[in-house]
């Protein structure tokens, strides 16, 4: 780790938190950001180096911490940008578009994908902490090209950042099973909040409504890309969800407590099952 030199495109709350996690851990680390304001503060807090023009061309490992399209974009643009051999990893909340891109373009770069599974309802570098990603799982989606040693410097990464969960897995399984796991617990804390009693409900709340809806405070331009680029598998979900709560309406309707009952017992179960094991 020490020998290497990475970038960090994009320092947000995430990219920043990563900056400040991994930089005592490799020999440079120089970032990108449309913000020379921010770029000039994380250099004076010691956060990241001076970069020169050709910081992409020096980098062993290039890291994006952009939204969905603005990483594929910023790959295309700087496609003859990237060090040859370099690994290209990133943060990215869905792994298939960009998956797709470096099939497609075929560089002379190793895109393996990252997924540190942390984050805050803030954004932007000031909101940036080194502990962020303490604990956290780490999801790795490498494509069948990579090399075994270029896969552990990914892994290397997500250790030095803290995560301690690392996983690896396909860009789809990922998209699929995050479609679950993150963005319909977005859209059914926006659905939640999508209601005239929301304003109405102080101090008629207890923690139950502030978990579920806890993430409703979204970014919506950052949650709009990442929905849509992973549509397929989000509508799934939402469609199960949907089921499933019908099945709950209409046991109520019908005042039929056992199957309620059925329900309630079975999914708790389930859920013991889980965080027991």
């Amino acid at each position: 780790m020490k020998h290497l030199t990475v970038t960090v495109v994009g320092l947000g709350l995430i990219g920043g938190s990563i900056a400040r996690a991994l930089r005592p851990h490799v020999q440079s680390l120089y970032a990108v950001d449309r913000d020379q304001s921010v770029l000039d503060f994380a250099q004076k807090q010691g956060v990241i180096d001076p970069a020169p023009e050709d910081a992409l061309q020096r980098s062993d490992v290039v890291m994006l911490c952009l939204y969905p399209e603005a990483s594929l974009e910023f790959v295309e643009r700087h496609l003859k940008d990237f060090k040859s051999g370099c690994i290209l990893t990133d943060a990215v909340g869905v792994k298939t578009p960009l998956m797709k891109l470096y099939h497609k373009l075929k560089p002379g770069f190793t895109y393996i994908g990252g997924h540190p599974m942390a984050g805050r309802e803030v954004s932007g570098f000031l909101n940036a902490t080194d502990n962020m990603f303490a604990g956290a799982g780490f999801i790795i989606t490498p494509p069948e090209d990579a090399a075994e040693e270029q896969i552990r410097v990914v892994e290397r990464i997500a250790a030095a950042i803290g995560c301690r969960t690392i996983i690896r897995t396909t860009p789809e399984n990922h998209d699929k099973i995050i479609a679950y796991t993150s963005q319909l617990p977005h859209a059914i804390a926006t659905a939640m909040c999508d209601t005239p009693l929301l304003v109405k409900h102080k101090n008629f709340t207890g923690g139950s409504f502030e978990d579920v809806t806890r993430v409703a405070k979204i970014n919506e331009d950052l949650w709009t890309e990442l929905f849509i680029e992973n549509k397929a598998y989000l509508i799934e979900e939402i469609d199960r969800f949907s089921a499933s709560l019908e099945r709950i309406k209409n046991a109520v309707a019908a005042g039929d407590a056992e199957q309620l009952r059925d329900i309630m017992r079975r999914v708790r179960q389930d859920k013991e099952l889980i965080d027991n094991a």
